[in-house]
């Protein structure tokens, strides 16, 4: 089945199915994680924040200790793979900005940030790192999908609800100082409920059904905020930065803010409390 909540479902039977669903592909995919390790470590980090997204919303089925537990247990497995990230999201942030910086900056300048970047990829051997993430998901194989109890429909609208706090909260202090390190937070936030609401699509088709492509949009556009940082950080001590790069890229980043700061007022204008009460009751088994 697809990343959703059937509505034939029960939050715990669905939700155990989800997690389940998303460790088999993950253990599928480490049998070629050597062949391409960037694409690897990019489908592993997706794979574990689609399993902490599915989690949250478990919270409540859980208990705060267990929930604790398991979450940190997968974030600490997405770490391992950082590194890896890092360099291959570099390179992709580059192509998404490609059209923009040669347009200002000229295609060989472009074509020679694009040469820097791959050549500090090509020296990082991550066959250490994809071995512990693949040795840890072997270690633990029995206990990775949770055993969680029925539930009903206040677990899921709680779940969902915190999250939205968070993304709300976060989005608050990010607007306020527009500081990278805030900006990240919370684009984490917004797609821990982006993937929620498309999780639970099904099970609140009215308040949902719409939401799910509004706060993708804007996970993508701060995406593209963080694209800025990367590159700009990746850029750091390159000889041949031609005159106004940093300055191009900083015009760009205040669009891209603007733009995140008035999606963000349309998705997350209630407060939490009031946007909760707009969710109609789900079709749940009995």
């Amino acid at each position: 089945m697809s990343f959703v909540l059937a509505p034939h479902e029960t939050p715990g039977e669905g939700l155990t199915r989800v997690v389940r669903e998303q460790v088999e592909k993950l253990s599928a995919e480490c049998a070629e994680a050597q062949e391409d390790q960037a694409a690897f470590a990019h489908k592993a980090r997706v794979r574990c924040k689609r399993i902490r997204a599915a989690l949250r919303l478990a919270k409540p089925l859980m208990g705060e200790k267990a929930f604790r537990v398991e979450n940190r247990w997968w974030r600490d497995q997405a770490r391992l793979l950082s590194e890896l990230r890092d360099a291959g999201a570099r390179i992709e942030a580059l192509d998404s900005l490609r059209p923009f910086l040669a347009t200002r900056i000229g295609s060989e300048a472009t074509r020679r940030l694009e040469e820097r970047f791959q050549k500090s990829r090509g020296t990082l051997d991550a066959t250490a790192a994809i071995a512990m993430f693949i040795a840890g998901l072997d270690d633990y194989a029995d206990t990775l999908v949770p055993v969680l109890e029925r539930g009903g429909r206040e677990d899921l609208v709680k779940g969902l609800g915190e999250t939205y706090r968070l993304a709300r909260e976060t989005m608050g202090e990010a607007l306020a100082h527009e500081k990278p390190e805030l900006l990240h937070e919370w684009r984490k936030q917004a797609k821990y409920h982006a993937l929620q609401s498309r999780l639970m699509r099904q099970q609140f088709p009215d308040a949902l059904e719409r939401r799910v492509a509004g706060v993708r949009d804007l996970a993508e556009l701060l995406g593209e905020v963080q694209d800025i940082e990367v590159v700009a950080a990746g850029a750091k001590g390159w000889r041949e930065r031609p005159a106004g790069f940093l300055e191009v890229l900083e015009a760009r980043r205040k669009s891209l803010v603007t733009g995140a700061r008035a999606a963000g007022a349309a998705l997350f204008s209630e407060k939490p409390k009031a946007w909760m009460k707009d969710l109609t009751p789900p079709v749940l088994a009995e």
